[in-house]
Formats: C-alpha cells, structure tokens, sequence
C-alpha cells in the first residue's frame, strides 16, 4: 500500500469511527429535527404542554418546538398525519369524533399513544348562591327551585340581559369549539339564547365579575377546569348523554340534541412515525399521564396566581419527581 493510500483509508476509518459514536451517543433520536408539540387555546393544553417540553428538554436533551393548532381541528389532524405536528397532549374524542374516526380509525395516519389520565365532561353551571344565597355576602337566593333545565324557564328574567330580550342569557366561549349550546337548549325548550364571549378568557372574566358582584349566570364548562376548584358552581341537570347525541363534527341533520355531554377519556395523538424517529421520546410520550386534580391545581395556579404556563409547570415537575421520574427512558 502506497504512503498517501496508508493515510487516506486511515483518515476515513477514523471519521467513520467518530460518526459510529455519535450515534451511540444519540441515537437515532432528533434525526428529523426538533419534535413538534401541537399547543392550543385553552389553559389545560398549555399547561400540560409546557410540563412536557420542559422534561424532553432538560430530562432527555432534546430539541423541541411548539405551533399552535385550533383545538381538535382538522388542521391538527392533518398536521399529525403529515409530520408537521409530532404530539398532541390533550384530544377530546366527542369534540373531533368525525376526525378521530378518518384519521385515526379509519386510515390510520395519526397514532392514538393511550389516554392521558384525564377524564372530561362539560356542564351547564350556575353559582351556588343563586339557588342557596350567600348570608356571607348578603345574598338571598333568587332562584331556590333550579335544578334541571326544566326549571330554567321558570327562572328565565333572572338571567335575561338587553342583548337577550326576555330570553335568559346563556354564556359560551366560542363557537369553533361546536358545543351547539343554542340547539340543546331549543330542542329541550328551554327560553334562553347563547352569547359568545369570543374566548374563555372572555368567558371567565365575565364569570368572574358576575361572582364578584353576586349577579345570576349560567355557563357552560367543562372539567377539569380551575374555575369550579375556585367558585362554588352548581351543574345543571340535564338528560344524560346516550348513542346518537351531538358530538362535534357529527351531521346536524341526524344528532339528537335532547342530552347533555359526554364523558371523554382525554387522549394523546402522535404522528405515526413519532416512534421510529424519537424511539425516546416515544417511550416517553407514551407513558406521560396526568390527573383531574394535578390538571386543576396547576391551572388555579395559573390563573388566580397570576403566573404563567413555564412557572406552574416548573412549580409541578419540581414538586413531583416521583411521578415523572419512571416516564424518562
């Protein structure tokens, strides 16, 4: 073997030598760039984002972004099947049924990872003291007899507002979330009127000023949710959801609307490819799981203590290493 061969091939072997251990040093983890975490518009997402991020970053040393999808939209959906999105912490199945069951089910282009130990539900909710009074605070009650949705009307003028006329007035979020709260209320007859606040910030604020002055209110929210950790709300009896109620997406033409909500069993969807590209984090993803209450502290945390998602998140992983320790590969 000549000179100049001598060091070229040794040269290259000691190149090939180092690649072989960066690959023993990181795996094939990261091979397609940062992982993507799908962040929405309600403070459970955001939080429970934030607490994944925050230990793939620093747990497992890991690359990673967040882009916003709307919640349970066909924009997330597609995102997931294509790569463009990675993860999605917080799926509620009746609120993207038709997408779960295209995407999911039926093609099997985004990746169901399990339940994520949230259990959720939506009621219409209306304060305490509307029904009890508050001697605490000098309320009497006004509204003693509600408890169902047939009682509602009985109690109608106590919620009516300019913007409603004699109706009562119902307060909603927003309508890209397709609760369908006007249908509900129409076919169970029940004389009220949706209004949009435009978002649940909008929604709780106004929730919150209600509460503060003492005022009647009704509104639909879903839980867990730090707002009935902080107020003393009351759910309104409505008839229980069964085969054939409105879930979001379904067509309007054969729902049934006379039911209340269903309970979902909060889920993780990936990208299907998220397990060969990110085995780790994967591994990790997969086994991740909250609670109702750990959801709601947090959240409280958040909002009533004027914090945000980094610093609740940060409070809870530091507060709870015997929970996530077994999650990191």
């Amino acid at each position: 073997m000549r000179i100049g061969d001598f060091w070229r091939y040794s040269i290259l072997a000691g190149l090939a030598v180092i690649a072989m251990l960066i690959a023993v040093a990181c795996g094939s983890e990261g091979k397609s760039g940062p992982i993507v975490l799908i962040e929405q518009d309600w403070d459970g997402q955001t939080v429970t984002t934030a607490v994944v991020r925050i230990l793939l970053e620093e747990e497992m040393g890991l690359e990673v972004v967040q882009k916003f999808a709307a919640a349970d939209s066909a924009a997330m959906f597609a995102g997931l099947e294509s790569g463009d999105f990675h993860f999605a912490c917080c799926n509620w199945p009746s609120f993207s049924a038709a997408f779960v069951e295209e995407f999911v089910d039926t093609k099997g282009t985004v990746e169901r990872l399990g339940p994520n130990g949230i259990l959720g539900t939506s009621h219409w909710y209306i304060p305490r003291y509307v029904i009890e009074g508050d001697p605490d605070r000098d309320i009497e009650p006004v509204a003693p007899n509600l408890r169902t949705y047939k009682d509602m009307n009985q109690y109608k003028e106590l919620f009516a507002t300019a913007d409603t006329g004699a109706k009562g007035r119902f307060l909603d979020h927003t309508p890209a979330w397709d609760y369908r709260n006007q249908e509900r209320l129409d076919v169970l007859g029940v004389e009220f009127e949706v209004v949009y606040a435009g978002s649940e910030a909008a929604a709780f604020a106004e929730l919150d000023a209600a509460y503060k002055r003492g005022d009647p209110f009704i509104l639909v929210v879903w839980t867990p949710h730090w707002s009935v950790a902080k107020y003393d709300l009351v759910p309104v009896e409505l008839p229980p959801h069964q085969e054939g109620c409105y879930v979001a997406g379904m067509d309007l033409s054969v729902a049934k609307f006379d039911c209340g909500f269903p309970i979902d069993d909060v889920a993780k969807l990936a990208w299907p490819k998220l397990k060969e590209e990110f085995p780790k984090a994967y591994k990790f993803l997969r086994d991740f799981k909250m609670t109702n209450d750990q959801l709601n502290a947090m959240v409280l945390a958040k909002v009533d203590g004027g914090k945000t998602d980094e610093q609740v998140a940060r409070e809870w992983i530091n507060a709870n290493k015997d929970v996530w320790e077994s999650w990191i590969p």
